[in-house]
């Protein structure tokens, strides 16, 4: 649909063309300003940013010192249609625009699409004079003609066709290396031994400069007519990092932890007593057994038997060694409750912290540690417990 319009719209102009009598002539030239059509922006496939660019171009040229848009309905593809321009308009095909407009200076483009980004050419066409060209490429959502980044876009592509407005010379001081230097969001110039010369145009601008393993830095400046202007920046290193000191956290009172080690404490000494019980039982039962060897076979009772002396022996030893039986079975289990006890304690207690600087590990000191010692002539092995 939009291919016919357009080839309606060459045919008509065509005709008009054809039945026009008034011959082309050039503008006379104001020399305080000079007007300029910026013509639509022809394409194929990206209507919606072609119609973006012309208009954010019409803009920077209405701003721009010196300049002057003229109007016009016609675009460049009617215009070159009807003209029976090649497919590459080539500088006679150019003319004859220029005086169809009756124009001294025009500026018309082509846009295609491809794979998300748009790319501009765009030229400037000058009457009796050298004309210019520049290209950009671009994402494709930039469809809004007021959108900062198509504005900065827009001046970059005008101000390489026009060449800089009368203006001054930014002098950009960063540093003693390379780098970048950007105004207005577009980049101008780049850094040599730290110092960038760019032509600006008169007024306020915004001037960023990119210098690598440092943090991009942004200042404004107000360039006046003529002359140049200095600005400095100070760089900031990119990651600027400084070790903190190491820093021991305080806990309170580590009452788990004298709890838990009490524990062990009380469930070691429980586990000792048990065990000399257990020898006690096993030297009384065989006392035990001894003397009732010497007792006569028909005595079934040998703690009824007053006289034998065996006997009474043989029970007193039975006796004794059911109670070193009974102690040691008890203090065993308290040993094994105190010291389980003790070492749940022990891990739910909260440890000693070292933060180091950032960036390294956290160390972690244990209240309890079993440190062997090893050696040619002793071998042991220490419980240290810390508070």
């Amino acid at each position: 649909m939009v291919r016919l319009r357009r080839i309606g719209a060459s045919a008509l102009l065509a005709c008009c063309l054809a039945l026009s009598s008034t011959p082309a002539r050039g503008q006379a030239t104001n020399e305080k300003v000079a007007p300029a059509y910026v013509l639509s922006i022809w394409t194929d496939d990206a209507d919606d940013q072609a119609e973006a660019l012309t208009r954010a171009l019409r803009s920077r040229v209405r701003a721009a010192a010196g300049w002057s848009v003229s109007e016009t309905s016609q675009s460049f593809e009617t215009l070159a249609i009807a003209l029976r321009c090649p497919p590459k308009p080539d500088p006679a095909c150019l003319d004859r625009i220029g005086d169809q407009l009756h124009a001294n200076l025009y500026i018309w483009g082509k846009m295609a699409k491809g794979r998300g980004e748009i790319t501009a050419e765009v030229h400037l066409w000058r009457r009796n004079g050298p004309g210019s060209d520049d290209s950009a490429t671009y994402p494709e959502a930039y469809t809004d003609p007021d959108d900062p980044r198509l504005r900065a876009i827009a001046a970059h592509l005008f101000d390489d066709l026009a060449g800089p407005a009368p203006g001054a010379t930014l002098v950009v001081r960063a540093g003693t290396g390379g780098g970048s230097v950007f105004v207005d969001g577009v980049r101008r110039g780049a850094l040599t031994g730290g110092v960038a010369s760019v032509a600006v145009s008169a007024g306020a601008h915004r001037v960023e400069v990119r210098v690598p393993g440092f943090q991009p830095a942004t200042q404004s400046a107000t360039v006046g007519a003529t002359g140049d202007q200095k600005i400095d920046f100070t760089l900031s290193p990119a990651f600027a990092y400084a070790e903190p000191a190491r820093v021991r956290t305080s806990l309170p009172f580590p009452t788990r932890t004298v709890f838990g080690v009490s524990a062990i404490i009380v469930g070691a000494a429980s586990l000792v007593v048990g065990g000399l019980e257990g020898l006690k039982w096993a030297d009384d039962k065989r006392a035990s057994n001894n003397d009732r060897a010497n007792v006569p076979s028909d005595v079934t009772d040998v703690c009824a038997n007053q006289v034998n002396s065996y006997a009474q022996d043989a029970c007193q030893k039975s006796a004794d060694a059911k109670t070193a039986s009974t102690l040691g079975w008890i203090f065993a289990a308290a040993g094994v409750v105190f010291g389980g006890t003790g070492a749940l304690l022990l891990a739910a207690a909260p440890h000693e912290r070292v933060h180091e600087p950032t960036g390294t590990r956290t160390s972690r000191r244990r209240p309890v540690e079993l440190v062997p010692t090893l050696g040619t002539r002793t071998q042991s092995l220490d419980l240290r417990i810390r508070f």
